[in-house]
């Protein structure tokens, strides 16, 4: 009988099929708690706990405080992008990004914001200047009801650029009607075109599933892209494979970098490859574009000059993007984080929560959570001693608490 790994390690193939959807209905985030979630399914790993996460309450709001029509943090950056998580659950471990069984404090139903408390964060957010927002996880569409949540943020905001990052193993039943609600375009985890290379990344994923999701996304019309974290020598030599394969589906690929946080903190420094090696791997194919898209997010875009088709690189350790930085994150708990490398913020579901509170009380707790952002994130090098980085901090962001 064929193994598999990760949270399913040591049963068959199609009883870890079972499991992974029994799994994957339990952390359903309209159920209370989680029957069979990853962080059940087998002894605790360290894991991130957001008991060691510095939540700073919203200060109170002055009298003559209005809503700025531009947000902006401390560091002069305005804000134009907005990642909100929705869940801090997935169905798979990714290697890089959660442990084995989860992390040490997902949070519980109660503990999510709502889809009110959501759709107000986004319209309030809207006319603070944010242009884009991006759904994200954990794994967003875990969580029931993804697709009317987006129908109503675009009804509460139109122009308001809808987007998501997800791992694809649910977006082939959801794709039409996420493209009918509202959402323009998703970029899929595609770590590995190899089925055993992925079920590795992935602790126990299905290829067939990803790759399933990715080509109903093209039918609704969603625009696609790809991403691809660089771990190991492997990841250079799957970078051609992985190209053409997108470009022959009018898609766009994208190369991460590790970051040095949370499960990949612990990685040897071998896995760790400088985005500068995958340019020289890709020099020939294409050149450097100057892409005018390059502005909306992190990616710096390569283009191959006779088709003008692109490839984005992301390098966050070893190219920090920190002064043009225009996002920020919100926690599926409703905690504004400033940078995704540090474990500080703001909580604002008590703002969202109390009674006589307005869009105005929001609005300073969203301006005096990023009074405190950091011009860059400290991000050390994989084999560093984190230790030496403000008391390991890096090492206690899990990704999936603060929504990647």
């Amino acid at each position: 009988m064929t193994q598999v790994m990760g949270p399913w390690r040591g049963v068959g193939t199609d009883e870890a099929a079972s499991m992974s959807l029994l799994s994957a209905t339990s952390i359903d985030e309209d159920r209370a708690r989680p029957k069979a979630a990853l962080h059940v399914l087998g002894p605790p790993r360290r894991g991130c706990s957001d008991e060691l996460t510095p939540i700073a309450p919203a200060p109170e709001r002055p009298r003559d405080f209005e809503i700025p029509t531009a947000l902006v943090d401390a560091a002069g950056r305005r804000v134009r992008y907005v990642r909100l998580s929705v869940t801090d659950r997935c169905d798979l471990a990714c290697t890089y990004c959660m442990p084995p069984h989860g992390e040490r404090a997902h949070a519980r139903r109660e503990e999510l914001l709502d889809f009110d408390e959501i759709v107000r964060l986004a319209r309030v957010l809207h006319r603070m200047g944010v242009e884009r927002l991006r759904l994200t996880g954990g794994e967003p569409l875990v969580r029931r009801g993804v697709p009317e949540l987006v129908a109503r943020l675009h009804t509460v905001a139109p122009s308001l650029a809808l987007t998501m990052t997800t791992n694809g193993t649910r977006l082939g039943p959801l794709a039409a009607s996420l493209a009918q609600s509202g959402l323009s375009s998703v970029n899929v985890s595609l770590d590995s075109l190899d089925p055993q290379r992925f079920a590795a990344i992935t602790r126990g994923g299905s290829l067939d599933l990803v790759l399933a999701g990715i080509e109903a996304a093209r039918a609704a019309g969603l625009e696609v892209k790809l991403n691809t974290v660089l771990q190991g020598e492997a990841s250079l030599g799957e970078l051609p494979a992985l190209i053409a394969w997108a470009w022959a589906r009018g898609l766009t690929p994208r190369f991460i970098e590790l970051m040095p946080m949370g499960e990949a903190s612990s990685l040897p420094s071998s896995d760790f490859i400088p985005i500068a090696r995958a340019r020289e791997r890709l020099s020939g194919l294409v050149e450097d574009g100057r892409d005018p898209s390059s502005a909306r997010g992190p990616a710096r875009y390569l283009v191959e000059p006779r088709t003008d088709r692109r490839v984005g690189l992301i390098a966050a350790a070893s190219e920090p993007f920190c002064e043009g930085c225009n996002r920020i994150r919100l926690t599926a708990r409703g905690e504004l984080r400033g940078c995704l490398g540090h474990p500080h913020g703001v909580a604002l579901r008590p703002v969202l929560r109390h009674s006589g509170s307005d869009d105005r009380d929001l609005a300073w707790a969203l301006v005096a959570g990023l009074s405190g952002a950091r011009r860059g994130h400290e991000m050390p090098s994989i084999g560093a001693r984190l230790a030496a980085f403000g008391d390991g901090a890096h090492a206690r962001v899990g990704m999936s608490l603060v929504g990647g």
